[in-house]
This record gives structure tokens, C-alpha cells and sequence, in this order.
């Protein structure tokens, strides 16, 4: 860790007296892990935190430990601000608006895309994972970790990575994991419960969703509509990992999957073959993330969006064979 932002941040912290952290809109593995880890450390040092998410926490990740002290909306006064694994400002999402915009931010991220929209920005893309991060900072600060604290922050190791099998995954993550393992987080523990199991309901929306995939030019899509969240009893955060799963298809170059939100909007989880990038699409359309796993948020008609983003894709993937030529 650069020892400017370290100082820089250990700087902020020590001024503050209360603490907002906020991770994005419908949280994965790695939003939930380092917002429950950085609070836990953060709360060790005898810091007076709050943590937020615009989404519920998702049932698969209700086994960390603090995961029933994430509040959907934020009340009182704060001094600091922190942002966890959010490409941009818009990912908090409407827990940080009103006053709350114009709080000193953090920024503490490791997507590629990110659009460096905090105060002091910690952005690095060679962490597998903001929880990767999260655990550097302790040990730049001298911070010990707790079991509980190790638990959250390798799960969002486990679960950015697809139990390190994505391509990113390096040494620096291997040794990181063996220091949350010495801390007292078991790997296969949180590998069972965050990857492995589901409800019977999940399983029935996937089994939906995969009969209505289509593929075209190696692009692979599905949808999965709010009609369909609905008849299975599904929330929007309560069948993660489909995108993921549909990623393994030997057909496709890359998979995009539609969902249908509460509010109207449109969430669009895109995956790449390894060597091929949809960050690139994503971040056209307003979203980001990484190379081989990337999505954005839109508003509008669902076929109408799909035509758009697929058409996006389309065109990245060419030019990036093109290019490869």
C-alpha cells in the first residue's frame, strides 16, 4: 500500500468521530464481506461506525458475522465517509444523498473502471478483491484481525474470485488467504455457504431462467423478470451466482443476464471467456466492473435494453478480435 494513502487515510479516520460506510446496490459477496469487515476492524479500534446498503443483505450472506447490523438507510450526523467496492457514486445508491453527499469520502476500490469519485481514492485492480484491500489496510495500520473480521473478508475473496478460479488471482491473494485462515476463517466453510448452498426457490428461478437462454454470435442471454422473481418468492439479491454459473458454457464468449428490479429499473450482469473483456461494454453503458466480470444498471423497456446492451457487446467483441487479428 502507497505509504501516502495510508497516512492519508489513517489521517481521516483519526478525525472522525463517526463513521458512514456504504457499499453498493444489490451487494455481492465482496460488497457485504469488506462493509462488515472494515466495520468490525474500525469498531476494534474504538470508532463509532455505521453500516449501510441501499438492498438488504442477501440471504447467502447471512451467516457473517454482523450481517443482521446493515441498516438500508442512514440517520444522524457523520464526519467521514467511506465507499466499499463501488465503481462510482451512483452505485451508493440513495443512502448517500442530501447532506450526506457533501461528507469528506473515501473511496476504497478494486474495479478497474472506477471513476475516482472520493475525496481520497484507493483504487487498486490488482486486488481480486475490496476485501483483499481491506485486510492490506489493517496490516499497513497495525490492526489486528479477528476471526470474526477474517470471515467476512475472505468470503468476498471467495466469491469475486469463484473460489479462485478467475484469472486475477495471484500470489499477493493466496498469502492473504492464508493470513485470514491463520486469523480463524475456514475456507471451505465459507466456500459451503456462500457458493454451494441455496434455497430450493433459486434453484427453480435458474431452471426458469436457463430455458429461456438464447445465444447469438457466441453471446449467451437470459432474463429474469420480476413476474418470475415473484412466483418463485425471490428477492432481488436472493439468487446470485447465475451469471457466474452460466459463464461455464463452452459456447459462449460472453453471458449477459437481465433482471428485472422492484423499482423499475434493469440490472445486467455481463461474463467473459478468459482473454475477452465486457468491462469495456459496461462501462459504455453506464455501469463497470472488471475484465471478465463487469454489468451496469439501466432504465427503460426491458426488450428495448436488451437490444442495446447486446448490440454493445456485440460491437466490443469485434473490435477486440479485430484488434487481436
Amino acid at each position: 500500500m502507497d505509504p501516502n494513502l495510508r497516512d492519508a487515510i489513517s489521517r481521516e479516520l483519526g478525525q472522525a468521530r463517526r463513521i458512514l460506510l456504504v457499499t453498493h446496490v444489490g451487494p455481492d459477496g465482496d460488497a457485504i464481506g469488506s462493509l462488515l469487515g472494515l466495520g468490525g476492524l474500525l469498531r476494534s479500534q474504538g470508532m463509532e461506525v455505521t453500516l449501510a446498503c441501499e438492498d438488504p443483505v442477501p440471504e447467502s450472506y447471512g451467516f457473517l458475522p454482523g450481517s443482521d447490523e446493515v441498516v438500508q438507510a442512514a440517520s444522524g450526523s457523520y464526519d467521514l465517509l467511506i465507499g466499499l467496492d463501488c465503481s462510482d457514486r451512483a452505485r451508493m445508491g440513495d443512502v448517500v444523498s442530501g447532506r450526506l453527499s457533501a461528507l469528506p469520502l473515501i473511496n476504497i476500490d478494486h474495479h478497474v473502471t472506477n471513476a475516482r469519485f472520493g475525496d481520497i481514492n484507493w483504487v487498486d485492480a490488482s486486488a481480486v478483491a475490496t476485501t483483499q484491500m481491506v485486510l492490506t489496510l489493517a496490516e499497513a495500520l497495525d490492526w489486528p484481525v479477528t476471526r470474526e473480521v477474517a470471515i467476512c473478508l475472505l468470503n468476498g475473496m471467495v466469491t469475486d474470485t469463484r473460489s479462485f478460479r478467475t484469472s486475477n488471482v495471484d500470489m499477493a491473494a493466496m498469502r492473504a488467504v492464508l493470513r485470514l485462515m491463520e486469523a480463524g476463517a475456514s475456507l471451505s466453510e465459507i466456500a459451503q455457504q456462500a457458493l454451494e448452498q441455496r434455497p430450493l426457490a433459486s434453484v427453480r428461478l435458474w431452471a426458469d431462467a436457463v430455458g429461456r437462454l438464447r445465444v447469438e454470435d457466441g453471446i449467451l442471454w437470459t432474463q429474469v423478470t420480476l413476474e418470475m422473481r415473484r412466483r418463485y418468492g425471490m428477492g432481488e439479491n436472493d439468487f446470485s451466482g447465475l451469471a457466474n454459473s452460466l459463464a461455464g458454457i463452452r459456447e459462449a464468449r460472453a453471458v449477459v443476464v437481465f433482471t428485472e428490479r422492484d423499482n423499475g429499473l434493469i440490472d445486467v450482469s455481463m461474463r467473459a471467456a478468459p482473454g475477452l473483456n465486457v468491462a469495456q461494454a459496461a462501462l459504455r453503458l453506464g455501469g463497470g466492473g472488471h475484465p471478465q466480470a463487469a454489468g451496469c444498471t439501466l432504465e427503460g423497456d426491458l426488450p428495448q435494453i436488451q437490444e442495446r446492451v447486446l448490440n454493445e457487446v456485440r460491437q466490443s467483441l469485434s473490435q477486440q478480435q479485430a484488434g487481436a487479428a
